[in-house]
């Protein structure tokens, strides 16, 4: 198995309120079963324009491969969204991109 850090854009079709913000932080934090409740270090897990509603969630998961990886990451931003209150309809979301690899 090796690490995968992928991002995955998205446009909130309304406001991320504080509370909601911090129930997604929450639910993306923890996605390494050895390090629940850990961000990796120098990971923002959401990057948000206010003005435009564009999201980026930046997850790091582990998987076989590629495929595997950014299967794993939308199962897990759509979980830490719903977590959040915003439905496929209230946040959708685009293709996920792998944009680091630790086979180590």
């Amino acid at each position: 198995m090796s690490k995968f850090v992928l991002t995955i854009p998205g446009t909130f079709k309304r406001p991320l309120a504080d509370d909601a913000r911090a129930r997604l932080v929450a639910a993306l934090q923890g996605v390494d079963p050895d390090q629940v409740g850990a961000v990796p270090a120098d990971l923002d897990l959401v990057s948000v324009d206010p003005d435009s509603g564009r999201f980026v969630l930046h997850l790091e998961v582990q998987a076989d491969d590629r495929t595997a990886a950014q299967a794993e990451a939308v199962s897990v931003a759509r979980r830490a969204l719903a977590a959040a209150g915003y439905g496929d309809q209230d946040a959708p979301t685009g293709a996920p991109a792998v944009t680091a690899i630790d086979v180590g």
